[in-house]
């Protein structure tokens, strides 16, 4: 086992995270803490780090330090971005760090932090081309990434800390200072990322600016799941968010719903930035990724030890639910059985049910997690696996993707209207889309009824649909007690009659 402790030390804020890398290769979040430190406050006129800024990243540092002897770290990785970066005593400050709390840390350039920044995304959102940016507190990194590999990777000298500090945007701003910085943001983009220019591709924001314009755009919604990783912003909620930043006092933002007290005085310039950025490259809507440059430390430095030598994953949901089975399941033999007679199901009745291609990944998400509640108490497991996979790190789908796939498992031993209105998301969920989770819920009870006694003595299913019913052959050893099976597997015809509009016959093949 070991303990890797992360430090991104940033211009606004320092992030600490320990990941544990269990000895069968899975991993896990195992702390994590943030603080605002505004290192590059008044950067932009003084040249050097806020002395403030200093004092409280060394008493973060010390606090790092004691939790990684407390949580007996093996290893620790440290960056430092653009403030140290660019400061004239950055170095010197470096130094101090390793003198006072033994903590080496690396000061990174700007196309190293993209590249990691790209990491974070590119394992965890399941996109192949986009536009790409990180909005620190005085650089912004953008990339452009194709076929999910970075084309193009800039480091433009724009920050919400410094470009607050550069055009005194900390409270009121006029339409005069906001046309001015509008200006210089844009000229900067014309001058180094020429080729982001009318690219017209989805937009992935990463940092604290874009994560606080999420929150801001779920409370404005009443959004209900509590979750800012793959959050979609689109562009005609922005907007009007937008001018409602720029447009009030800095005392007047603090009482904003889902905006961070500390971030009042730099989501201005932070926000115009943004919005400069998906005017230029003509993007429409906002992806908000909550894992960035410390997630990408982790994923480079995983995929160099325990990966195939790659930092990036061929397949985003199935590497991440690989890895929480790997971390909490015990009966792999039977959930594979359950998961390959579930896909069966749904190949084989595909016209029946009707449901897209996308969903029978849905499907196999809800297959491989349908016992996960058990480690939570086996009565009611269906429900508890249904929380479980609604909140668990599971990365590639959408957030609606993610609670339709909860959905399917949670009814996966049998259906209730009374359950059904107990869920606390089931609003969220249109009725069109029910049916086909109820749908889907079924082929998956038949699955796992397959194989309730976990002896694997179904090998296969055969199905033929007609106008009068679906017969089931359902294939088994010669010598096979198929008792039980067929006793709970007749226990869901009633279900699919009611969920498919047609009676199933189950006919027994040995």
């Amino acid at each position: 086992m070991e303990n890797l402790a992360i430090i991104d030390m940033g211009s606004n804020s320092i992030r600490f995270i320990v990941m544990q890398i269990n000895d069968n290769h899975s991993y896990f979040l195992q702390y994590q803490q943030k603080e605002a430190i505004r290192l590059g406050k008044g950067m932009s006129e003084t040249g050097k780090l806020n002395p403030d800024g200093v004092k409280r990243a060394l008493e973060c540092l010390h606090v790092y330090k004691h939790m990684m002897e407390v949580m007996q770290v093996t290893r620790c990785i440290a960056v430092a971005t653009a403030a140290a970066r660019s400061a004239s005593d950055g170095q010197q400050f470096i130094e101090r760090i390793r003198e006072e709390t033994g903590i080496e840390i690396e000061i990174i350039s700007g196309e190293r932090e993209a590249y990691l920044g790209y990491l974070g995304v590119v394992n965890t959102i399941d996109a192949k081309d986009f536009i790409q940016f990180d909005l620190g507190g005085a650089s912004i990194e953008v990339s452009l990434v194709s076929n999910r590999k970075i084309k193009e990777s800039v480091s433009v000298p724009l920050g919400a800390v410094t470009m607050t500090d550069k055009f005194g945007m900390q409270d009121i701003v006029t339409q005069g200072v906001l046309d001015k910085c509008v200006k210089h943001v844009e000229k900067k983009f014309r001058e180094m990322i020429p080729w982001a220019k009318d690219r017209r591709l989805p937009v992935i924001g990463i940092g604290g600016t874009v994560r606080n314009l999420a929150k801001m755009d779920q409370y404005k919604t009443s959004y209900q799941l509590a979750r800012i990783h793959n959050y979609i912003i689109p562009r005609e909620r922005f907007e009007p968010c937008y001018q409602a930043i720029i447009k009030s006092s800095c005392t007047n933002r603090r009482k904003f719903g889902g905006l961070s007290t500390e971030r009042a005085d730099i989501i201005v310039a932070g926000a115009t930035i943004a919005r400069c950025l998906m005017e230029f490259s003509g993007g429409k809507d906002l992806i908000v990724s909550g894992c960035g440059l410390r997630d990408g430390v982790f994923y480079e430095y995983y995929g160099k030890k325990y990966g195939a030598g790659s930092p990036v994953v061929k397949d985003v949901l199935k590497a991440s639910v690989e890895n929480y089975l790997k971390r909490v399941e015990r009966r792999m033999e039977h959930l594979g059985r359950v998961h390959d007679l579930a896909l069966s199901l749904f190949d084989q009745l595909r016209r029946l049910h009707g449901a897209p291609k996308r969903s029978r990944d849905l499907l196999s998400v809800a297959a491989w997690l349908h016992d996960a509640g058990k480690i939570v108490n086996y009565y009611e497991h269906a429900r508890n696996s249904a929380f479980i996979i609604n909140n668990a790190p599971l990365y590639g789908m959408t957030q609606k993707e993610q609670l339709k796939a909860s959905f399917i498992a949670g009814f996966h031993h049998g259906i209730s209207n009374k359950i059904m209105r107990s869920y606390r998301y089931a609003m969220m969920v249109t009725q069109p889309e029910w049916k086909e989770i109820r749908k889907l819920a079924t082929l998956l009870a038949l699955a796992e009824a397959a194989d309730v006694t976990y002896e694997g003595l179904v090998t296969g299913f055969e199905a033929a649909a007609t106008s009068e019913g679906v017969a089931l052959s359902v294939i088994a050893a010669p010598d096979a007690d198929t008792r039980a099976t067929d006793f709970e597997m007749q226990s869901f015809c009633k279900q699919f009659k009611k969920e498919f509009g047609r009676p199933l016959v189950i006919v027994w093949r040995k």
